[in-house]
């Protein structure tokens, strides 16, 4: 009897593809995939920052909670620090989940993860650590001590897992600090005053002798309570790209303002006078 003819088609179809379609078919998965995951993964970064950004607001709100109830005074802190021993932060110190909520902004957000960037690699949340004080501060480079001018006195520990008291120092894991009740000396008062247009006329600073408040001081401090909208109260640079140690261009640094306003910023430009950045 003669084969049917379906079964000579059916033979055809058992060959399979050839070495050419296979190498044709890896290619286009190869450029689906080359394209696909970047959107995925920039999908999950907005999403983190956009968690970052109501980490913030609600900062905001307990920070003006915390005015309110002290008379326009700020927080010390945002969620607060330990004292070290000496030059040390090796100190018995409880869970940031384990602090009595009784102090700072805790004492407003009982949730001690909202005071944690998910971009911060941090997971030890007991993890303490020294930080130093940023660009753009009078006492930029310096330890954060208890005494900033006396340098027997304790280093002030900061939680790694806090990521608005503190940030990380470009790429690596020392600690630099970023919320601060006052920042200014002459110097950058005349930087207040070239990014005012010559419209002010600001001369020395919280930090020239003799240390304190000065008529001639830029507003622009938390320390003073008389609130200024734009005032800087904390920055967080955990969504920062770096090469070779450098901070990539990109508005990857977001900023909360007195005002309440969380805006972003470029990171090359905020590591060198993040104070001075306006709305």
């Amino acid at each position: 009897m003669p084969a049917l003819p379906l079964a000579r088609g059916y033979s055809a179809l058992k060959k399979g593809f050839t070495l050419t379609e296979l190498l044709v078919v890896i290619a286009i998965i190869s450029i689906l995939a080359a394209i696909i995951f970047p959107v995925f993964s920039s999908v999950r970064e907005n999403a983190r920052r956009t968690t970052c950004a109501s980490n913030l607001n609600q900062i905001y709100v307990a920070f003006e909670t915390y005015r309110l109830d002290y008379g326009g005074q700020a927080p010390p802190a945002l969620f607060g620090y330990v004292l070290g021993q000496g030059n040390s932060c090796a100190v018995q110190a409880p869970n940031m989940d384990q602090l009595p909520n009784n102090e700072f902004l805790r004492h407003y957000l009982k949730n001690s993860a909202i005071f944690q960037c998910p971009n911060n690699p941090t997971n030890d949340r007991g993890l303490l650590g020294t930080a130093v004080y940023p660009a753009g501060h009078a006492l930029a480079g310096q330890t954060v001590r208890e005494d900033p001018f006396d340098n027997s006195s304790p280093v002030k520990c900061f939680y790694q897992a806090n990521s608005y008291d503190t940030g990380r120092r470009l790429d690596t894991s020392q600690l630099e600090l970023r919320y601060t009740l006052f920042w200014s000396n002459e110097a950058l008062n005349g930087v207040e005053n070239q990014l005012n247009g010559g419209t002010t006329t600001y001369g020395l600073g919280y930090y020239d002798p003799p240390v304190g408040g000065k008529p001639s001081d830029t507003p622009r401090q938390l320390g003073y309570r008389k609130k200024e909208p734009s005032a800087v109260i904390t920055w967080c640079t955990h969504h920062r790209k770096f090469t070779n140690s450098q901070v990539n261009k990109g508005k990857d640094d977001l900023v909360l303002f007195a005002s309440g306003n969380v805006a972003r910023f470029d990171s090359a430009t905020l590591t060198d006078n993040p104070y001075n950045r306006r709305p």
